[in-house]
């Protein structure tokens, strides 16, 4: 995938959006939808974790 789209082919991202996730978009609940989509259950853990990385140091967290 990240080959395909850096030659700017985005129907393989495009198309597993549209089979994965819009097309069950309006029947579930988003973190149904979304745990569905990925296989897991979606969390804040890793974006807490990559603020914390990026700007931990720049404002003494």
């Amino acid at each position: 995938l990240d080959a395909a789209l850096a030659r700017g082919d985005t129907s393989g991202a495009t198309g597993w959006l549209r089979e994965a996730v819009q097309r069950h978009g309006g029947l579930r609940q988003p973190r149904a939808t979304i745990a569905a989509a990925c296989g897991f259950e979606p969390s804040e853990g890793p974006l807490l974790d990559y603020l914390e990385a990026k700007f931990g140091d720049l404002y003494r967290l």
